[in-house]
């Protein structure tokens, strides 16, 4: 017997602003199709980074990255020796 642990679908996201009322009528459209085609789907919200978010995130990675793997270890040496 041969079990999937995982199954393929097809999805559908867009980028829309929701603040915008075009948008989110064109958005409503869409989803009335949708319905009317008889197609199963499900709306959902996804928070993303910003590109602000992104570089802060990699500055802060690097930032620790440097204190744990070079700083601590020279701490470590010279209380050591």
């Amino acid at each position: 017997m041969k079990t999937k642990i995982f199954k393929k679908q097809l999805t559908i996201k867009t980028k829309f602003n929701p603040s915008n009322i075009e948008d989110v009528k064109a958005f409503e459209n869409a989803c009335d199709i949708l319905k009317k085609q008889g197609v199963e789907f499900e709306k959902g919200i996804e928070t993303t980074a910003t590109e602000f978010g992104k570089k802060l995130y990699f500055r802060y990675s690097l930032i620790t990255d440097l204190i744990i793997w070079v700083i601590m270890p020279l701490i470590g040496l010279i209380i050591f020796i």
